[in-house]
């Protein structure tokens, strides 16, 4: 459900789409928004813009609410994308200020762009095996914040911190011995449910606790880094709220994977079954695949219709009758 801001802010993405976009425009928002599939299937939308109906506002009013109740998180994407803040203060530079600015919490430097912001709640004693769930979540497109090595020296922790947990998305909670009597981790937390932001717990041996004992988790005693990070990904992507952000977060980072380190990411990805066949094409489309790429991943692009126009091109023994 959007609050009250986001939905000031669809307003003003609204006002913009009446005033620039086109058909293509709306098939761009589909993709960026994994929403394409809303906005074919809505019966009037693209007509009523080709014939400048009177029922356009209310086609896109209407579409614009089911993307966005759906997936409030990808609010801001949006707005960035098209550079819809800086048409706006332009236009009104006084409820610019008030939306944009007055109530806007710069993003942190230490959050990678475009990547799923996770703050992993952690014992210090466990900072090295944290370090490494880091950096593979940080390959599946997850920018993930742990203390010991996101603040600066230069910079006041504490406020780094609290920077970090007003900005973060979700929070992935390291539940070991001793994380019930750490009080920063009990903080950090509260923290989190005080800002309803979704707390994932990894289970260390032991179990979550009090007000957040609700949420879900996995197990990672025993566990390798890579696998609990590749478990985070799947529960992740199940959620709807995070969904459309991480899967921005992973084409950015999967494009500079090499070959064969891409090629079974994407067969990893695929062999979970928690994403469309409409959303597994806009990734493939936006990963940068080589030829060769595309031939060892020729069955999926096929399954989920991606280049459409270069399917044709693959070797015959990869296409099925």
């Amino acid at each position: 459900m959007m609050d009250s801001h986001e939905r000031k802010k669809v307003n003003v993405i609204t006002k913009y789409i009446l005033e620039s976009f086109s058909a293509g425009d709306w098939y761009s928002l589909g993709q960026l928004t994994s929403a394409l599939e809303t906005i074919q299937g809505h019966g009037r939308l693209l007509r009523s813009l080709s014939f400048d109906d009177e029922d356009y506002p209310y086609c896109v009013a209407e579409v614009l609410d089911a993307i966005f109740e759906k997936s409030p998180e990808t609010i801001d994407d949006v707005i960035d994308h098209y550079d819809i803040d800086v048409w706006y203060e332009q236009k009104d530079p006084r409820r610019y200020s008030k939306l944009f600015v007055g109530n806007t919490i710069n993003s942190p430097i230490f959050w990678q762009e475009g990547h799923l912001r996770a703050f992993v709640s952690h014992l210090s004693s466990n900072k090295q095996r944290v370090s490494q769930l880091k950096g593979f979540l940080g390959q599946w497109g997850i920018s993930a914040f742990i203390a010991h090595e996101d603040i600066e020296p230069s910079k006041e922790w504490q406020r780094e911190i609290e920077a970090a947990l007003e900005t973060m998305d979700v929070m992935i909670a390291v539940v070991e011995p001793g994380f019930r009597e750490s009080n920063w981790c009990c903080q950090e937390v509260g923290y989190a449910l005080g800002r309803k932001v979704d707390i994932v717990t990894l289970r260390a041996g032991l179990d979550p606790f009090g007000l957040f004992g609700k949420y879900q988790g996995i197990q990672g005693k025993s566990k390798l880094p890579y696998q609990v990070a590749e478990e985070l990904v799947n529960l992740l992507l199940r959620k709807p709220k995070h969904k459309s952000r991480l899967l921005i977060g992973l084409s950015k980072s999967i494009t500079s994977v090499p070959s064969d380190g891409k090629i079974a990411r994407v067969r990893t990805l695929n062999s979970w079954g928690v994403i469309s066949d409409e959303q597994m094409k806009v990734l493939l489309e936006r990963i940068s695949l080589s030829e060769y790429e595309k031939t060892k991943l020729s069955d999926i692009i096929m399954k989920s219709g991606a280049f459409k126009d270069q399917t044709q091109e693959l070797p015959d023994t990869d296409i099925p009758f």
